[in-house]
This record gives structure tokens, C-alpha cells and sequence, in this order.
């Protein structure tokens, strides 16, 4: 009876240790963290220029789970889509007419578009990639924001045109 007694004292400890575990864990987390929001916002840098005036733990976590993923993540077609869905919108991204996508194997400083000659080429002609981005719905996140996060996170030689 006193040994059970005795495991018992223990084994509320041991649970308490275990879910500050969970909790430790899910705080390594931008998306999940809430004891650490200041400091994934200080490591970061927000709030930047996009950033609106976040009131909640909710929207703090988000908008640090965003500019994580967005700042470590690929730069495609699909990545944008998923990006704008983890903010609360549904769009979609569509090639448009006028733009061709930069190769690095094809694409160089110094040959023309042709194949041209060899050496560098101070007058080179420029690749530009053009999206047209639909957004079909959002929440009550303001499409600005979107719309700011894309300009800071799109490669230079891509153009996005708004279609709202």
C-alpha cells in the first residue's frame, strides 16, 4: 500500500515533466509556439513592412509560421499556393501570356537569347516571368498583406499581376 502510495507522488510529476515536454517541442514550432511568439518575432524581424497590427496569440503565430516557411521553401508555382492557403486565402496561379521562366541552362549573361557569343555581354536581354494570381477567396486577413508578403518573397525575374 505505501509503495503504491510512493509511485503514485511520482508518477504526477512525471506526467506534468512529459507534457512540458510536448509543450517544449511544439514551441521549436513558429506555427504551434505561444510561450515563445516573441522570440521567433525578434528572430524573424517582425513586425516588418507587411505585417498588420496582430492582436492574438492566433494571428501573431501565423504570420511567424508564414514568413518561417516562406523564408526557407521553394519558390513554385505550388509553393505560392500553399503559402497563401497557411494565410487564410485561395488563389490561383496561372501563367501569363508575354512571360517565359528563367533557366539556368539556358538562360545566360553572356550569350544572347539565340545562343550568340561567347564573352560577356554588358547589353544582355532580360528574362521576365510573368504570374497572374486569382484570388478566389479569403478570410478576414486583408489582401494587401498577401499581396506584400508575394512582392517580398517572389524571385527577381518574376512579375505578378493581381487579378482580386
Amino acid at each position: 500500500m505505501l509503495l503504491g502510495k510512493i509511485l503514485m507522488a511520482f508518477a504526477s510529476e512525471w506526467e506534468r515533466f512529459e507534457n512540458r515536454v510536448v509543450q517544449l517541442i511544439n514551441e521549436s514550432i513558429p506555427g504551434l509556439a505561444y510561450e515563445l511568439i516573441p522570440e521567433w518575432e525578434t528572430d524573424l524581424g517582425l513586425p516588418d513592412a507587411c505585417s498588420k497590427l496582430a492582436i492574438t496569440l492566433e494571428e501573431r503565430s501565423a504570420i511567424a509560421h508564414a514568413k518561417y516557411t516562406g523564408k526557407y521553401s521553394g519558390q513554385s508555382k505550388s509553393f505560392y499556393i500553399g503559402y497563401a492557403a497557411s494565410l487564410g486565402f485561395m488563389i490561383t496561379v496561372t501563367d501569363s501570356p508575354g512571360g517565359t521562366p528563367f533557366r539556368v541552362d539556358k538562360n545566360r549573361v553572356d550569350r544572347t537569347p539565340t545562343g550568340g557569343i561567347d564573352g560577356a555581354r554588358l547589353g544582355s536581354v532580360g528574362v521576365l516571368h510573368k504570374w497572374l494570381v486569382t484570388v478566389l477567396s479569403s478570410s478576414s486577413v486583408d489582401v494587401r498583406y498577401l499581396q506584400c508578403r508575394f512582392e517580398q518573397l517572389k524571385p527577381a525575374h518574376t512579375e505578378i499581376i493581381w487579378s482580386i
